[in-house]
């Protein structure tokens, strides 16, 4: 099965208006036929990120591939229709590492040596190609000092993952749109002169829950930014009828499907090749973009089809009996005030219905933002044993506050990995179903069950790592199992 060219493209430097345009002239021109039918249920189709890099006005992108996905050449092509057919926009190619940005430069420069040898200005450089159009492209080391100051339209980030978050956090502020100044420079080329919108796009595999990676796309979908996901089936070269599927190691995910919507560039016998050598886990997250590697988690049993639903009615029955609600709090002014509501049903399953994350407000304010919520009045509250301590300014404690708030305070001593092991116990019990869910409105929380993790992804000791975003609540959580009232059972007799 092959993809039909339906538009064709004579000039190099017409710019393209239409989908169809746009994948006639990168066939023509760099010889590539880019997938534009996505072949998983919630994917996209490679040409879904070219087309929204390149039309106007455009904006922030986030691209989620597979290892040799095919999204550092599509980057490439990206910035060659950007200085090709926007006259002055300054893109500037950012990497992971040094070795990451070459590896996108590598293929750029040919590509703009064949398609605008004319317009190259003076001499390229090593790592800089300047066009007479005003049009400009470089790389960039990683570090923040080539970062700051920056002005440029496109700025684009190839292997996030490997980001240091310190540089991804100072290149949020480098790209500006440009307005159009009405008339193209003379040798501009027969196109429209149209205004370049200020755009970050980042490329990158997702294989660590707790990692950048796994920050911008949660930041990405809050904000609504296009988050363009594909896997190794969307890059699947079609499979000839000859090849036996019933014993193709690529059966289990395939099921029939790469001889029937498959038309990609990934050769199958590689990708044979590659799931015998690694593991299944690394398998599932680096070629199939499914859920990341849970190496290093604390909470590798956390699953959002499983564990986040709106109620659990389903799971301990329509009959039971209305659920206590109780709240659990880890305290804090400079780092996050964290209060979370539990609904805990009569079978010990518990729900979290909320929860309010705060930093920067004193205790009164947080125990009225408390009380306003719309939730029945919790009598019960766990908390961080360290609240008994008197605050040097009101004399009072945290915990005697909220005790004059009429709150049942408890605030056991615990060790840390003791509270974490009843978390995962509610979550993954030995036997049995899982005891323990959260609503989706608790957003923070999920974000922190799947970015929980341990120093040096395991190998830094049991206890998990405080990162001053996460860990504080899943201490909250934590709390509230810690100081959770045990049934009373009668002693067995003999």
């Amino acid at each position: 099965m092959m993809s039909v060219v339906v538009a064709s493209v004579a000039d190099v430097r017409t710019r393209c208006r239409t989908r169809d345009e746009l994948h006639a002239w990168v066939n023509e021109h760099l010889g590539m036929n880019v997938p534009r039918a996505a072949v998983c249920p919630n994917h996209q189709a490679p040409f879904d990120y070219l087309w929204r890099a390149y039309d106007e006005p455009g904006g922030d992108l986030v691209v989620w591939a597979p290892r040799g996905g095919g999204k550092t050449r599509l980057g490439a092509a990206a910035t060659l229709l950007d200085l090709r057919h926007k006259p002055q926009c300054q893109v500037r190619i950012l990497g992971g590492s040094l070795d990451q940005s070459l590896r996108m430069w590598e293929h750029l420069e040919p590509d703009l040596l064949r398609h605008a040898e004319d317009l190259i200005d003076g001499k390229p450089k090593a790592r800089r190609i300047a066009l007479t159009t005003g049009a400009a492209a470089a790389i960039l080391p990683q570090s923040q000092r080539a970062v700051r100051g920056l002005r440029v339209q496109k700025l684009r980030c190839d292997e996030v993952e490997m980001f240091d978050p310190d540089v991804w956090e100072a290149a949020q502020l480098v790209t500006r749109s440009r307005k159009s100044p009405g008339s193209p420079p003379a040798n501009a080329g027969a196109q429209d002169f149209l205004p370049v919108r200020g755009a970050i796009e980042a490329l990158s595999t997702f294989h660590r829950p707790f990692g950048l990676m796994q920050r911008v796309i949660d930041r990405a979908e809050a904000a609504g930014t296009p988050v363009i996901r594909w896997c190794l089936f969307e890059v699947l070269e079609h499979c000839e009828a000859d090849r036996h599927c019933p014993t193709c190691p690529l059966w289990e995910e395939c099921q029939g499907i790469a001889k029937k919507a498959c038309d990609g560039f990934f050769p199958i016998d590689d990708a044979i090749a590659m799931k015998r050598r690694v593991s299944r886990e690394t398998w599932q997250s680096e070629m199939l973009c499914r859920r990341p590697s849970a190496r290093g988690a604390v909470f590798a049993d956390f699953d959002e089809a499983a564990h986040v639903r709106e109620g659990v009615e389903d799971v301990v029955g329509r009959a039971a009996a209305p659920p206590e609600v109780s709240l659990a709090i880890d305290f804090g002014y400079a780092n996050p005030f964290v209060c979370l509501w539990v609904a805990t049903y009569a079978d010990r399953t518990a729900h979290v219905i909320d929860e309010y994350v705060q930093e920067g407000r004193r205790m009164a304010e947080h125990v009225a933002t408390i009380a306003a919520r719309p939730w029945p009045r919790a009598r019960r509250l766990a908390c961080d044993p360290a609240g008994s301590a008197r605050n040097d300014q009101t004399a009072k404690s945290n915990v005697a506050l909220l005790r004059e708030a009429g709150y049942e305070v408890r605030c056991r001593q615990s060790h840390i990995v003791d509270g974490v092991e009843m978390v995962r116990a509610a979550l993954a019990p030995a036997s049995g179903r899982p005891r323990l869910f959260v609503h989706p409105r608790c957003k923070r929380l999920c974000a922190a069950m799947k970015a929980y993790h341990y120093a040096d992804g395991g190998r830094g000791g049991e206890v998990p790592l405080k990162d001053g975003e996460h860990d504080h609540l899943v201490d909250a959580l934590r709390y509230h199992y810690v100081n959770e009232p045990v049934p009373y059972v009668p002693p067995r007799r003999y």
